[in-house]
């Protein structure tokens, strides 16, 4: 509702968002990204002994370090394509790029 009034009068400082509706290619970068934190999941293995979960518990810090980052590319990435709402092939081409990023490091 704030948002609403903001965009109305607008207020120095804040920006209006230009993209409204979901296009294809955050719809893919959605789902890229979904993966990604499902094969960071799934890469964990279900501890069947105390010692298993001790030593599995000492990659919780780099699973969430890695969980934050990738969580910080995609919130950067919703911003960008919900202030500028650019949809040309330079735009299609990078985005691909930074996701193929994305799932080679995971």
């Amino acid at each position: 509702m704030l948002r609403e009034k903001l965009i109305e009068h607008h207020v120095p400082g804040t920006f209006r968002w230009r993209g409204g509706e979901i296009a294809r290619i955050e719809g893919l970068s959605d789902a890229v990204f979904a993966f990604a934190v499902t094969l960071l999941v799934v890469s964990l293995e279900v501890p069947k002994t105390f010692n298993e979960l001790s030593s599995l518990m000492r990659g919780f810090v780099p699973f969430a370090i890695c969980f934050a980052m990738l969580m910080q590319v995609w919130r950067q990435q919703f911003v960008f394509f919900r202030r500028y709402n650019l949809q040309d092939t330079v735009s299609l081409v990078l985005n691909c790029v930074l996701l193929f990023v994305v799932l080679f490091y995971v």
